[in-house]
């Protein structure tokens, strides 16, 4: 077997065969020879048919046996021999057998990159502080208490931000109503679209209007109006203010913990500062797992198999779009957002893949694996998370054919905490 490969791309490559007439009629007769023993023609006991007639009658299947087989030999050796890892699926050109004439073919395949890794331990990361102070408490305390809060009516006042009010609405452009309804519910704040318009400084011109007054403001009609004669015109709003809503937060006291579970407020404190610190923990761990990502990526340069980032590229983008769909975006921005969503999942694509190359790449070089009984200790784990059956979850992973992505991660997982142990850490003030 005579091979030439060309590098014609980024990880892509074009191998050139060419088998010798000698190997072909070498397998022609293998085959025919294993058809002659097998076969059963008319008038002929099993294996006793003459050569003649066997080839006469299983002529092209031979032949298409023999490519088969010479053309999977060659390939599987050309892969070992020349230590090539594919990507995906080959692409292989046309290939005419003729027994008596050597076979020409072509292979067009992309591989996986193959790179060095150095100088990847000592690497030099910052941990951001993990203390958490009183103000975070307090916040913490502010976004419970908004969540108890409840709306009630503001009998004598006058319009807040962040208050709702109810009111009758009309919007004019020039002389034309061109919409009005009674009873809206508007929230007062800044960029809020109200019946497809904007008002700018919406906020500062609602402050101090009272229940019962009305008031008229410039507005501006958004491309998402219904009737397409007035998108972009300048318009009033007039509004006639009904009622005016505040939310009111209860006290953050002994009696407010109660409501929320706990003994006193000081528990509640304990509770959430307890449970901060463990999110803070795990959030600057992953912070410094993604600087030795970022790290490694930057020091360590290859070139990616561009036809296998482009489809799963394109996959991650249409997943995205279509998880848009399923919240309620209207077909016509998403679709507006088609490249900005293909460019962030390129993005991503591409990190992802590179992380997990290097990170395998640092593994064959440490020699980490994953052990049988380290993933039956994870499925374990995962079957307690969810209060179920560890059989069950292991089906499941087999069924999904995900095993071999658990076992991956878990591999990788090892790797990060080598080089988390082995860096040299900053800490932030």
């Amino acid at each position: 077997m005579n091979l030439a490969i060309e590098d014609i791309g980024p990880c892509k490559k074009i191998l050139k065969f060419q088998v010798p007439k000698e190997t072909i009629e070498s397998e022609f007769d293998k085959k025919t020879s294993e058809m002659c023993t097998n076969a059963a023609l008319p008038g002929f006991r099993k294996g006793k048919a003459p050569r003649k007639l066997v080839e006469k009658r299983f002529g092209t299947m031979i032949k298409d046996e023999v490519k088969q087989s010479v053309v999977s030999d060659c390939y599987q050796k050309a892969l070992e021999e020349h230590k090539l890892k594919p990507v995906g699926n080959p692409s292989f050109s046309e290939i005419k057998l003729e027994v008596g004439q050597p076979l020409n073919f072509d292979v067009t395949l992309e591989v996986w990159p193959a790179f060095d890794v150095k100088q990847y331990k000592g690497l030099s990361l910052k941990k951001k502080l993990t203390n958490v102070t009183d103000s975070d408490i307090e916040s913490a305390l502010l976004n419970i208490s908004l969540k108890k809060a409840q709306l009630t009516v503001v009998k004598d006042g006058s319009i807040k931000k962040g208050d709702y009010i109810i009111c009758d609405c009309k919007i004019e452009v020039g002389k034309n109503t061109i919409f009005e309804d009674e009873d809206v519910e508007i929230l007062v704040e800044d960029g809020v679209e109200i019946v497809n318009t904007s008002v700018p400084d919406f906020v500062k011109k609602l402050e101090g209007v009272k229940s019962g007054k009305d008031c008229k403001v410039d507005a501006k009609i958004l491309d998402s109006f219904e009737n397409q004669e007035y998108r972009g015109k300048d318009a009033k709003l007039k509004l006639l203010v009904k009622e005016i809503k505040r939310l009111t937060k209860p006290d953050v006291d002994d009696d407010f913990a109660k409501t929320v579970g706990f003994g006193s407020l000081e528990d509640l404190k304990a509770n959430i500062r307890k449970r901060m610190e463990i999110d803070k923990k795990n959030w600057a761990e992953d912070d410094l797992r993604n600087q030795i990502i970022d790290i490694l990526i930057d020091k360590i340069k290859f070139d990616l198999p561009q036809e296998f980032v482009n489809y799963h590229t394109e996959d991650r983008a249409y997943k995205q779009q279509l998880n848009l769909l399923k919240r309620g975006v209207p077909l016509e921005d998403v679709q507006k957002q088609t490249e900005k969503i293909l460019n962030a999942s390129a993005d991503s694509v591409m990190r992802e893949l590179k992380a997990s190359l290097i990170l395998n790449r640092i593994a064959e070089e440490e020699k980490i694996f994953v052990t049988e009984n380290e993933v039956e200790q994870r499925i374990n784990d995962i079957s307690r998370t969810y209060n179920t059956d560890s059989e069950r979850i292991r089906k499941q992973l087999e069924r999904q054919g995900s095993l071999s992505s658990l076992r991956s991660d878990m591999r990788e997982s090892k790797v990060l905490n080598l080089l988390f142990k082995e860096a040299k850490m900053e800490q932030l003030a």
